[in-house]
């Protein structure tokens, strides 16, 4: 895995652009986001997870990095995101495999300021 940083700025990076088949490019094939109202468990369901986000929050991009933690296959940040809504405050768990996919991620919204 490339820094935390890195990781960061190329995930928002490639939501920014609308490249949801990007971002389900870095989960492993067993990868999944886990969330409170389910699981994403395929590439098809990943994928219209994002879509879904997008959808709702569209003209994504990243204001800044809050926090960042990494400690061996975990990664966690908090960050706010710019929309054409307002502003998200966002934090993610990812753990990842040894080759640097994303094996499990949780997401969540902390805050949102907008329209």
């Amino acid at each position: 895995m490339s820094s935390g940083t890195d990781f960061v700025d190329r995930f928002y990076a490639l939501l920014g652009s609308g490249d949801v088949d990007g971002v389900v490019d870095l989960y492993a094939p067993d990868g999944e986001i886990v969330r409170y109202d389910g699981v994403a468990d395929t590439r098809d369901q990943i994928a219209a997870y994002f879509r879904g986000h997008l959808g709702r929050h569209p003209g994504f991009s990243l204001r800044s990095i809050d926090q960042l933690r990494e400690a061996d296959d975990v990664l966690m940040w908090d960050a706010l995101v710019d929309t054409d809504h307002g502003v998200l405050q966002t934090m993610h768990v990812v753990v990842f495999t040894d080759d640097g996919a994303i094996h499990r991620h949780i997401p969540g919204l902390r805050g949102y300021w907008g329209q």
